[in-house]
């Protein structure tokens, strides 16, 4: 492995997707900004960061949006490269001019990702009566899912997660208390009134409104904490409060399920999509109506299996995250979930071989069962292709009565 190539990877960029580079793997895509998407979904999908090739920059997407770039004039520089890619919250911009199979002298620092909590946040946690634990994306791209349920476990606890970080608990499990941040009352019925301490861990801002949900004592802890804090805190079994969100966001779901006829509600054809996920597979939709459906209502029971987008302006991302789910997992489905087809992303899937199933909401599209959608799918994922699905809009009134307006990717209009 070159020493450009080996920097990168020992800086957890595992993969690089865009023009060739002599002395670099890179997934050839001719279209820049479907390299940078795909190197987004990367991170999503596998857990290690994409880097982004153009001509002689690479551009390693950030989980917040932070980009790095790293131009093919110092090997001073590259010492730094490492700590900026594993912190999620800078935007350093870095220019490393060299021959991508150049050995380099130079010490890559270790990351340890042992963070015992400081005292404050355990004396904090001892008093708390009630607390309320509320997580997003950070615990899963940052490794700490076991440490969150060790720590859930141990002290008891509800656990609420934005739709970056879902399939954190199996949905059925006492611990998983809802998927939150896409409405404006998430907060207030997620019971974060009715906590005196609410813990946080990994958050995204654009999936968790400050102004709505850091209200009262907050104690943040950082992903690498959670499991060094599940071993000096514990709590005595209570049983875990399930708050009002859950039960109304339930009952409009599940609402949806009673109807197997023609045309579909949404939360059916999410359930459907569901079947998807069971074979190990991956469904990923842009923002927008489809994704806060699936964002919503597309029950988990394992995390990187679904993937919506916190970012309002990323058409697109679904196809290039099934592309992406494909090449990581030849053996395994993945759909794409959309209102708009990027027809960039599709000519990318077919130049790699990779046969991914798109599914367009549209009011053109096909008026189908259950059972004719359930067929459709299953078809669709197998061989990959293009299919329309009109699904019924009434469903949506339900949801926006038991949760408030939507406010992911600046809201929605209702759907017409």
């Amino acid at each position: 492995m070159g020493g450009l190539s080996a920097a990168l990877h020992a800086a957890g960029v595992h993969a690089l997707y865009g023009t060739p580079v002599a002395g670099l793997d890179v997934v050839p895509v001719a279209e820049p900004r479907v390299a940078t998407l795909m190197a987004a979904a990367h991170e999503r999908v596998t857990g290690g960061r994409g880097g982004a090739v153009d001509g002689a920059t690479i551009t390693v997407p950030g989980r917040r949006d932070a980009v790095i770039n790293v131009a093919l004039s110092n090997v001073d520089d590259l010492r730094a490269l490492p700590g900026h890619l594993v912190d999620p919250t800078t935007g350093a911009r870095l220019r490393v001019d060299l021959d991508p199979a150049e050995p380099l002298d130079v010490a890559l620092p270790v990351v340890d990702r042992w963070r015992p909590p400081t005292d404050d946040v355990i004396e904090h946690l001892q008093g708390a009566s009630a607390p309320l634990v509320l997580v997003g994306p950070g615990v899963v791209l940052d490794g700490a899912i076991a440490g969150l349920q060790a720590l859930a476990a141990g002290a008891d606890l509800g656990v609420l997660n934005t739709w970056g970080a879902k399939g954190l608990f199996d949905w059925r499990s006492r611990h998983h208390l809802a998927t939150a941040g896409l409405q404006e009352r998430d907060a207030a019925l997620g019971g974060v009134g009715d906590a005196d301490v609410l813990v946080v861990s990994g958050l995204d801002p654009r999936e968790s409104a400050p102004e709505l949900w850091l209200q009262g004592t907050v104690v943040e802890v950082e992903p690498w904490s959670l499991a060094p804090l599940a071993e000096v805190w514990s709590r005595p079994r209570r049983g875990v409060a399930m708050p009002p969100l859950r039960d109304r966001l339930g009952a409009a779901t599940q609402s949806g399920w009673a109807v197997t006829g023609a045309p579909l509600a949404p939360s059916q054809v999410t359930r459907n999509y569901g079947e998807v996920i069971t074979a190990g597979g991956t469904v990923a939709a842009d923002p927008g109506l489809a994704g806060y459906w699936v964002a919503r209502t597309l029950g988990t029971t394992r995390p990187l299996a679904v993937h919506v987008p916190a970012a309002g302006d990323a058409d697109g991302f679904a196809i290039a995250c099934a592309v992406v789910a494909r090449l990581h997992r030849p053996w395994a489905p993945a759909l794409a979930v959309v209102e708009r087809v990027d027809e960039a992303g599709l000519g990318v899937a077919a130049a790699l071989g990779c046969a991914i199933g798109v599914e367009v909401w549209s009011a053109e599209g096909a008026v189908l069962d259950a059972d004719g959608h359930r067929d459709r799918l299953g078809a669709l994922v197998a061989r990959g292709g293009v299919a329309h699905l009109a699904p019924g809009a009434d469903q949506l009134a339900a949801m926006l009565d038991a949760a408030g307006p939507v406010t992911a990717w600046g809201g929605l209009a209702p759907r017409r």
